[in-house]
């Protein structure tokens, strides 16, 4: 057989023992590749000397390659969590149960993952719709825009036991919205019972994401409009003010009743008071008239008749001081009878000048003077009575009609 028999050129045939087959290792034929750009870099950077030769050791520059990359990786592992937050941790996906306190921490890049939460700051966004009313007032509509806030309270639940909390607390706070607002009446939305609506949405609130376990903490809720829906404002305006008008007639009302009730009471004190005063002066009156009368029997006792006619005299007095008529007694046993008023008429028709008769104080009542022939016409018609045998009646009525002419 010839040695350069054609077929592969005649490799495979060499006698001198050169016929060997090159190696299909792929781990030989990369490193061959490197030795081979290594060659080519170090013949690229000599040009000028190509027979030097840097000495280099694959070994050393794999290693060198290592350290690099394990230092690059190990740098890469480093972190820091700010003063309001808090890290969570996967490893290969798993949840792990530590949470990261603030400050400068590690972990191995590409096998741990580190999520950052802020716990410390708020949250809040809004819910708004038009809510439907119906209570024993029958059905309205109004329009409400509400505010909530809330503060990250468990970072593992708020990562990873809900898919978006936002929006499932977004959910929760409409439902409750409507649920508080739903069986409310609209004067107490729209004016003086906001704050508790405010806190019964609140409370149902908490209630609903409680089941839902989101890690999160209500801070506050507060309703920023509640107004009924613009096509309607104007009727609601006006009965706002005729509600308003109402309760200013009602509190003045009430006023009133407490002047009235006062100015009762302080009439009431004073009729007691009277009363009081006229039981005490009523009782030292009768007091008096008992000792008065204690000091009387004594002498009742020792002149029975002088006492009697002291007492029927002074008695006399004080009925006679209230009359103007003057009754004259004489010895005779005749009763004048001087009807003072009369006299006092004729009087003040005959001579004007003595109209100061009038201003007599009620009293103390004093006859007026009479002239002389006027005692001499009284005194001859009393002796023409005495000498006639008729009654006293009689002659009393006669005096009485002489006097008056």
């Amino acid at each position: 057989m010839a040695w350069n028999q054609p077929g592969n050129n005649g490799q495979d045939n060499d006698p001198w023992g050169n016929n060997k087959k090159p190696s299909n290792s792929s781990s030989g034929g990369l490193l061959d590749q490197i030795k081979d750009l290594l060659k080519k870099g170090n013949s690229g950077n000599n040009r000028g000397s190509s027979d030097i030769k840097l000495p280099m050791s694959f070994s050393k520059i794999i290693m060198s390659m290592i350290f690099v990359l394990v230092l690059i990786w190990g740098v890469s592992g480093f972190y820091t969590i700010n003063q309001n937050q808090r890290g969570v941790i996967t490893r290969f996906g798993q949840v792990q149960p530590e949470i990261i306190q603030p400050g400068l921490n590690w972990n191995p890049s590409f096998i741990d993952t580190v999520y950052k939460v802020d716990t410390q700051g708020t949250y809040n966004f809004n819910v708004h719709g038009d809510i439907i009313t119906t209570n024993d007032k029958g059905e309205n509509l109004v329009f409400v825009e509400m505010n909530v806030q809330y503060r990250i309270g468990d970072p593992i639940k708020y990562l990873f036991n809900v898919t978006n909390v936002e929006d499932s607390l977004r959910q929760a706070a409409d439902s409750a919205l409507r649920t508080s607002i739903g069986s409310s009446n609209i004067d107490a939305i729209i004016s003086d019972g906001r704050s508790v609506l405010e806190n019964s949405t609140k409370e149902e609130l908490i209630n609903v994401i409680s089941h839902y376990d989101m890690g999160i903490t209500i801070v506050d809720l507060n309703f920023q409009v509640a107004r009924p829906p613009v096509e309607v404002q104007d009727a609601y305006a006006d009965a706002i003010r005729a509600q308003n008008d109402s309760e200013r007639e009602i509190k003045q009302a009430k006023a009133d009743k407490v002047q009235l009730v006062q100015q009762a009471e302080g009439r009431s004190a004073t009729i007691l008071a009277d009363a009081n005063a006229y039981k005490v002066k009523v009782e030292l009156e009768a007091v008096g008239d008992v000792a008065r009368f204690e000091k009387l029997l004594p002498q009742y006792k020792a002149a029975p008749e002088i006492t009697k006619d002291r007492l029927y005299i002074e008695t006399m007095e004080k009925v006679l001081t209230k009359t103007q008529k003057v009754i004259v007694n004489d010895k005779s046993g005749n009763l004048l009878v001087l009807p003072l008023e009369q006299l006092m008429k004729n009087k003040s028709e005959q001579s004007p000048e003595s109209a100061n008769v009038s201003n007599l104080d009620s009293d103390y009542i004093t006859p007026p003077t009479t002239t002389p022939e006027e005692v001499g016409s009284a005194s001859q018609n009393n002796n023409e009575a005495q000498n006639r045998p008729t009654d006293n009646n009689s002659s009393i009525k006669r005096s009485t009609r002489t006097m008056g002419r």
